[in-house]
């Protein structure tokens, strides 16, 4: 029973530290972020932040986890019967935030090449569930059984990543890119259905 129990601290400690550094990066992004200054906040040493996440990196890597918790949670409270526009809806939320956090977001994609990678293969759930969600609209969109959009719903968040990636080079404008991703998918999607016939 004592081991469970501490298990279950350890949890309420973790959730409680990621919570603080969410807020924390939000503020001040992942180049200025200091871990002496979190620490301060959450009333504990440096050492017990990195006992827990080992680096500034992976406690970064938990802040976006958490990101697309709430992403994921904001797609099921607001998505409604249209699949057309709930895809409109996820790469909103999606694009929404990265073009308000470019600064602090762009340091460690460009020092972190598999920065994209890491975040699609996490071992959390919520990527999962991300992958559904489009997967469903896709479906509904392309009148396809839902397993076979599952391909199509990653290459479809593959596609929106390319699109966040490169606001560090140029940025565009969120409704344009928005629409230009669909179009993209989707025109890409029939072109390649008529290649094959």
């Amino acid at each position: 029973m004592p081991i469970a129990i501490n298990e279950q601290i350890k949890k309420l400690k973790h959730d409680f530290y990621v919570e603080a550094s969410t807020k924390y990066f939000d503020k001040y992004g992942y180049e200025n972020a200091k871990m002496s200054e979190l620490a301060a906040i959450l009333e504990v040493s440096v050492g017990t932040i990195y006992k827990m996440f080992d680096s500034k990196e992976n406690l970064y890597f938990e802040y976006i986890i958490a990101k697309k918790n709430h992403l994921l949670t904001q797609l099921n409270e607001n998505a409604g019967g249209d699949p057309l526009e709930n895809l409109k809806l996820y790469l909103r939320y999606k694009y929404e935030p990265f073009v308000a956090n470019r600064d602090s977001i762009e340091h460690t994609i460009t020092s972190d090449p598999f920065f994209f990678h890491k975040l699609n293969s996490d071992s959390s759930q919520v990527m999962s569930c991300i992958y559904d969600f489009i997967a469903k609209q896709l479906s509904n969109i392309l009148d396809q059984p839902l397993e076979e959009c599952m391909r199509s719903a990653i290459l479809f968040k593959k596609l929106s990543d390319g699109y966040t990636e490169s606001y560090i080079i140029k940025k565009f404008d969120i409704i344009n890119a928005i629409d230009e991703t669909i179009s993209l998918f989707l025109d890409g999607r029939r072109t390649l259905k008529i290649s094959k016939k």
